[in-house]
């Protein structure tokens, strides 16, 4: 028995360490995160792509980017379909189960969006609202928590569009991505502080250990050297005066 569990042991070492000679990194990008990861003029951008291209540069890889809905990300990278995948992606246990993340590279928390006509201020208001999130967002589950219904939407544009219209109550996002849609409608505001903490993190296979490494490595680098928030804070201020005009 202890012979084959030796055996096992070993090659459960051995997989996790296999050499990643690919020449390519695939990268399932989202398109309506700003101002981390979106389509602006045609033209995929935002400081998760800065990051992910110094990733790229760091492990001598050619980046190929899949744009996709924020749904499919972790599917993407769970499937095979993609090495990597960014966009405003929390770290949580649930999503744990199915890919590996790297170390945290941004905090931040879900906020509220309502009408300055009917603001929501607090969770208190929430119970029974018909409340706009992305879907596969962990947006979803935090509204089912406070009793209301959460309605899923694969283009978080759209949220706000909605909102706008009354044909939502509110919409719940994560702060940046909030603001920026907020930004985009003169009746709309961000109405509640954070009403949880989250922590953003590079999506990866968990059987790719030594990509993992890498993208740790960068994360490290690009945090302690300032280029990372510079990088967030350069792309916040281009989305902030494009949307406004």
């Amino acid at each position: 028995m202890k012979k084959y569990l030796s055996l096992a042991f070993l090659a459960f070492l051995f997989l996790g360490c296999v050499k990643d000679e690919s020449t390519t990194l695939r990268v399932a990008a989202a398109v309506d995160s700003p101002p981390f990861s979106f389509k602006m003029e045609g033209k995929l951008c935002g400081s998760d792509i800065d990051l992910v291209k110094e990733i790229a540069k760091d492990s001598g890889k050619e980046l190929v980017f899949l744009e996709m809905r924020f749904g499919d990300l972790l599917e993407s990278v769970h499937s095979g379909k993609a090495d990597l995948a960014v966009g405003t992606i929390s770290i949580t246990q649930e999503r744990k189960k199915i890919v590996a993340f790297s170390d945290s590279y941004y905090r931040t928390g879900n906020v509220i969006t309502s009408p300055l006509a009917r603001p929501i201020t607090s969770t208190d208001e929430l119970k029974g609202k018909k409340i706009g999130v992305t879907q596969g967002g962990r947006a979803v589950d935090i509204v089912k928590q406070f009793g209301a219904t959460p309605v899923e939407y694969s283009n978080s544009w759209a949220i706000a569009e909605d909102v706008a219209a009354g044909k939502l109550d509110c919409a719940l996002n994560d702060g940046p991505s909030a603001r920026s849609y907020a930004m985009g409608k003169d009746e709309l505001a961000i109405t509640s502080p954070f009403i949880s903490e989250d922590h953003y993190g590079v999506a990866c296979s968990k059987e790719n250990k030594l990509l993992l490494k890498a993208v740790n490595k960068t994360i490290k680098r690009l945090k302690k050297s300032g280029e990372m928030q510079k990088s967030i804070d350069s792309w916040t201020r281009y989305t902030d005066e494009k949307i406004k005009h």
